[in-house]
């Protein structure tokens, strides 16, 4: 009987003990939900975007998203990714949004190369964003970084010509935690170097961000 005094107690108290870890591990970085990726490739068809000695922005984008896309599927994750555009088509910006809407998009992530000049990689998110556009931008950004790139150009808010504006992709999929990742300057050889010789360890980043904000890893 002095046995099963103590028995119950110390069940009840194993039982507790499990319940307090299952409440404060944390595992709530991403949505409660099913995660729904939507890899946007910037630009394609007649707008080519940023070019340099018949390099074309949107070419580069298009590969990026599309190995982005096979990484995370291949990834072992319980996710869906859709992508707004799988080839070299025109798509409106606000049908890149409207996909990202339809899809039930958890998270939002577009893919372009810049010019101007200057060199390195950034991630931008929204003039004011959210928790989640911040730890969507600042995990990818810093996996980039992990890789090599000629300059951490860090995360950013608004838009290269106004820090109080934003970008017509992020502005228009409110809601939705979304970055813009900037892949380097397509007008500097050696981005596009490192963007050519670590361009599956780039899009490993992209993949590896993208499930640890969401999550999954």
């Amino acid at each position: 009987m002095r046995k099963r005094k103590f028995l119950l107690p110390t069940a009840v108290v194993l039982f507790a003990a499990a319940l307090l870890l299952v409440i404060l591990h944390p595992w709530d970085r991403g949505p409660s939900g099913p995660v729904v990726v939507c890899l946007d490739a910037g630009h394609g068809g007649t707008a080519a975007g940023a070019e340099f000695e018949g390099r074309l922005e949107k070419d580069d984008n298009l590969k990026m998203a599309l190995r982005v896309r096979d990484l995370l599927e291949s990834s072992g994750c319980e996710l869906k990714v859709v992508l707004t555009r799988t080839d070299d088509s025109s798509v409106e910006l606000q049908e890149r949004c409207d996909i990202a809407t339809e899809k039930d998009a958890t998270m939002f992530v577009s893919l372009h190369r810049t010019s101007g000049g200057g060199a390195g990689v950034e991630t931008w998110t929204v003039a004011k964003p959210t928790d989640g556009d911040t730890a969507l931008a600042k995990a990818i950004q810093t996996r980039l970084v992990g890789v090599g790139v000629s300059s951490d150009r860090d995360v950013r808010n608004g838009t290269a010509e106004n820090p109080n504006g934003n970008y017509y992709v992020l502005e228009h999929t409110e809601g939705i935690p979304g970055c813009l990742v900037e892949l380097g300057f397509i007008d500097s050889a050696e981005d596009n170097a490192l963007l050519d010789e670590h361009f599956e360890e780039y899009a490993a980043a992209i993949a590896d961000g993208i499930l640890y904000a969401a999550g999954l890893k």
